[in-house]
């Protein structure tokens, strides 16, 4: 045996090293699907406080989107460390709904293969209010958290969701002097 080592202890070493990267990638999958079921678990929870029964979920990077077909309303968990943060918006109140996107141009010396140079910082479904309140937006693509993969993808889950709220959208139109009716949104 002299210089090289034998051939048990080299499966040794192999199996020993299998073991513990599959014992580490089990812990990181556990550790991620333990923290996507306390987002429904609260979601669940804060949709029970506010008489809310959520007929679709959506799960983004460290939060939760609800949506309440009957009452009309949206719900958005999320955790920032190790606080929850819950907004909500009625569909009776959003005029528009639309999927923004932003870009931003490379930085010099990286190489970017996307068009014209421009690179795609976020994808966001945002919510124009019939109030004056302003606009306010979900994110579901950020260049600094997901992976560029993942564009393609959130953008489809964002123009699903658009498409869904848009169709439910109750607009106002004129039918003849001095009334009013509702349409919905085409």
């Amino acid at each position: 045996m002299s210089g090289l080592m034998s051939p048990i202890l080299l499966y040794f070493i192999l199996f020993t090293s299998s073991v513990i990267i599959l014992g580490i990638l089990t812990l990181c999958y556990k550790n991620d699907r333990k923290k996507r079921e306390n987002l429904f678990v609260r979601l669940s929870r804060e949709g029970s406080a506010n008489n809310l029964t959520f007929c679709c979920q959506e799960v983004l990077q460290n939060k939760v989107l609800g949506f309440d077909g009957i009452n009309r309303k949206i719900m958005i968990l999320e955790k920032v460390r190790h606080q929850y943060s819950c907004d909500l918006i009625s569909l009776d109140e959003v005029q528009k709904c639309a999927v923004k996107i932003s870009t931003g141009f490379s930085n010099p010396g990286i190489p970017d293969y996307s068009e014209f140079g421009n690179k795609l910082q976020s994808i966001e479904l945002q919510f124009e209010f019939k109030s004056p309140a302003p606009a306010t937006s979900i994110i579901f693509y950020n260049s600094s958290v997901n992976s560029r993969r993942e564009q393609a993808i959130l953008r489809a889950k964002a123009e699903y969701w658009k498409t869904m709220f848009s169709k439910i959208l109750v607009k106002k139109v004129a039918v003849s002097e001095g009334f009013s009716a509702y349409n919905l949104h085409q």
